[in-house]
């Protein structure tokens, strides 16, 4: 046999062993999966109070919330009505969640409707299964219903002008907390894809943790609590040029709470005030009663 021949039989079998190895799927990794809720044939994945958000708010015990520039005096009243578009669902979007009851959650309408798939996420790229999606009939809010949940929170009393209120969520899908001041009510209308109308708070921005957001979109959904810790509203809106936040009026949640069938025990999220609401922000973020939604789009 020839030189030439025989190299060519050397090459061919290297190339049949690498082929071979190339094909042996088991000891290779698999992707990553893409952030969604958990397939509903398997049984969902019970929430994990981990350290998920841990690393990214670590700094929050130390540093302080960055105040705001007042962009309309608290004097100027709001609206008397307030309007947001709601445009058709095209594309994946986040917002956040909190819990209510067993398995119960609270979030804005805007931030579930149009969704093919609804999770909450519980670790990176990992989500439990949103399998009820329950509507208000009037506001921009929504109840939903997963396998299990944290220890919901007990519902406060109406907010009062100049009382304080703290905003948890996930600004632009990543971890943030607001301290607003309330200065009166608004009519908000909801127009497009679906419609509604409600009483809604207005609430004038202090101060946020971190301070990289021009806009607070992501925190749809979120809870505003009271000094107290006890859930007084719903983030529904913002005025970025005005620096203010609209929420779900008491009234709304106490609809809510009520289709739960009853929340059982109740904590509150701890005393807040202005300066160490991000410590108790990074707490209920990384114990997840505070949780962000994943909405996919087919």
């Amino acid at each position: 046999m020839r030189l030439r021949d025989i190299m060519a039989l050397i090459l061919l079998g290297i190339v049949v062993v690498a082929g071979q190895i190339m094909r042996a799927g088991p000891d290779a990794p698999s992707p990553a999966p893409p952030p969604s809720a958990e397939n509903p044939r398997r049984p969902a994945p019970k929430i994990d109070p981990g350290k998920l958000w841990a690393e990214e708010t670590e700094s929050w015990l130390n540093d302080g919330p960055s105040q705001r520039f007042r962009l309309a005096p608290d004097w100027s009243p709001p609206e008397r009505r307030s309007f947001v578009d709601v445009g058709p669902r095209k594309t994946n979007g986040t917002g956040t969640a909190f819990a209510i009851g067993d398995g119960k959650w609270l979030t804005a309408r805007h931030v579930t409707d149009g969704c093919d798939d609804i999770g909450l996420q519980v670790a990176p790229r990992k989500g439990i299964k949103v399998l009820n999606v329950e509507n208000h009939p009037n506001a921009d809010v929504t109840l939903l219903s997963t396998r299990n949940g944290p220890t919901p929170f007990p519902l406060g009393p109406d907010a009062a002008k100049g009382d304080d209120g703290y905003m948890i969520g996930f600004p632009k899908g990543r971890p943030g907390a607001v301290h607003v001041t309330k200065i009166g009510t608004t009519v908000l209308q909801e127009r497009g894809r679906y419609k509604t109308r409600e009483r809604a708070d207005v609430w004038s921005e202090r101060s946020r943790i971190p301070d990289r957001f021009d806009s607070l979109g992501g925190l749809s959904g979120g809870p505003t609590f009271d000094d107290a810790g006890r859930i007084i509203g719903v983030v529904l809106a913002e005025e970025p040029r005005r620096g203010r936040v609209i929420s779900a009026e008491p009234a709304t949640l106490r609809y809510m709470n009520g289709r739960t069938g009853g929340a059982g025990k109740t904590e509150t999220a701890g005393t807040l005030d202005a300066e160490n609401y991000p410590a108790t922000a990074r707490g209920l973020l990384t114990s997840l009663r505070v949780a962000k939604v994943l909405c996919r789009v087919h």
